[in-house]
């Protein structure tokens, strides 16, 4: 860890109760995972969320589930009621038990890597984000507002959060938590990050059985599309067209709508991929 321009670390709580003011270059700590495995210039103050005892999962009185943004990979997975997608998400990881247990699921959220598989699961079960931004006075609360996770990354390392603003928890509807999904992963080499995952998402009839496909990893952000039934997309053209609607919605006009670029996969391949992915999930799901 070469954090040298940090001076301090301070309890979260003190922050987000307005007992200690909000200052530049403040950061959440959370896991810390990424925080600490390259240099943060900007960083001067710690902030640590790790104190505040929130409860990592909870099913609310609505069957809704809670994922507070300091629960851990680890502690999602371990969640017995957690949806398969769950495991398939956190596998691409490609990390051990160790960094599982401790990278947290708001962690990987504002990182907002392209290939983040927090964001990639989140974004699919279309969970709404509860973000908070500390208090000016002591005895205050914090302002919230919500955001979805589609929308909360908005490119490669970049989100709609706010200064100063974190991330509290994650939302998910009890619907989708009983959606049926297909999941699709693809890597450059056999353990490389992921350059394209998609994930389609098929609701019940009697929760509106709308039909969603989210491309994560090989566009720059999450990209959505849906549609309101199978019988819908079927009469378009079932696979193909679904796989055609994605190809036109990368356009280039906006982060979400271009195909990323890095080390991990050539935007031609990563189109190619998930192209072929998208055909794959709907052709399951239509099954």
């Amino acid at each position: 860890m070469d954090l040298h321009g940090v001076t301090a670390l301070e309890p979260a709580g003190r922050v987000l109760d307005g007992a200690v003011p909000p200052l530049a270059g403040d950061v959440w700590l959370a896991g810390g995972t990424w925080l600490f495995s390259e240099p943060q210039p900007g960083a001067r103050r710690l902030l640590d969320l790790g104190g505040l005892g929130w409860e990592p999962v909870v099913l609310d009185d609505d069957g809704d589930l809670r994922v507070a943004a300091t629960c851990t990979v680890q502690q999602l997975t371990a969640w017995t009621g957690a949806p398969p997608l769950v495991a398939q998400c956190a596998d691409a990881f490609l990390a051990g038990w160790k960094v599982q247990g401790v990278a947290t699921v708001g962690g990987n959220l504002v990182t907002a890597l392209p290939a983040a598989p927090m964001v990639s699961l989140l974004a699919a079960l279309d969970g709404v984000a509860e973000l908070w931004t500390p208090p000016a006075a002591p005895g205050a609360e914090p302002a919230r507002r919500h955001l979805p996770v589609a929308e909360l990354v908005t490119g490669d390392r970049t989100t709609a959060l706010a200064p100063g603003e974190l991330v509290r928890e994650v939302v998910v509807p009890r619907a989708h938590l009983a959606a049926r999904t297909a999941f699709r992963r693809a890597t450059l080499t056999p353990l490389g990050r992921s350059a394209s995952l998609v994930v389609g998402r098929l609701d019940a009839p009697e929760h509106g059985g709308q039909l969603v496909v989210t491309v994560t990893a090989a566009t720059r952000a999450p990209l959505q599309l849906r549609w309101p039934s199978p019988s819908s997309l079927a009469e378009q053209g079932g696979p193909d067209a679904a796989a055609a609607a994605v190809d036109a919605a990368v356009d280039g006009s906006q982060p979400r709508r271009t195909w990323h670029d890095d080390v991990h996969g050539h935007p031609a391949w990563r189109r190619a991929m998930a192209l072929a992915q998208v055909r794959e999930v709907v052709r399951e799901l239509l099954a």
